[in-house]
């Protein structure tokens, strides 16, 4: 039976979930994702942070220790999503998009512009002022195109974005 305890908001996808898990993390939800991870490795992971796992593995819910799962039937992104966001009864916030680093899941962090020069082109430093970093992989986020392309994507495929 599908756990869906309600004061757990935070997942981990199996390793067929990767664009989910990336969707997920844009609305800033805490999704962890490894391409490569077996079985026991993710449960204890669900197990140790209080995590529900998202997956398509039929079996893996079979196991004994699973706890916290929630199982996608749809094979595409959006209707994955949508599944989750439905189930779990989340909304996508304006304020929370890319609050955390779409590589590694942690939270990203805003920095002063002088401090990233050299890890930006220069056309980017020289017409954005907002940047954000990822203080583990050190990667530099700012709100240019692609984060109005993936908020019409997400549009798109009829996910609301609430201000």
């Amino acid at each position: 039976m599908e756990s869906s305890e309600s004061n757990i908001q935070r997942f981990i996808c199996d390793e067929n979930l990767g664009r989910l898990a990336r969707y997920l993390r844009v609305g800033g939800f805490d999704t962890l994702f490894e391409r490569k991870i077996d079985n026991s490795r993710l449960i204890q992971l669900s197990l140790d942070d209080r995590r529900h796992i998202l997956t398509r593995d039929h079996r893996l819910i079979e196991r004994r220790l699973v706890r916290y799962y929630y199982l996608i039937t749809d094979d595409l992104w959006p209707d994955q999503l949508k599944a989750v966001m439905d189930h779990f009864g989340l909304v996508f916030r304006m304020a929370d998009l890319f609050s955390r680093c779409l590589e590694d899941n942690t939270p990203i962090v805003s920095v002063e512009k002088e401090t990233i020069r050299d890890a930006v082109y220069p056309y980017t430093y020289a017409h954005f002022d907002d940047f954000r970093q990822c203080p583990t992989c050190r990667r530099v986020f700012w709100p240019g195109t692609h984060v109005a392309a993936m908020i019409k994507n997400l549009r798109r495929a009829g996910i609301s974005v609430i201000e």
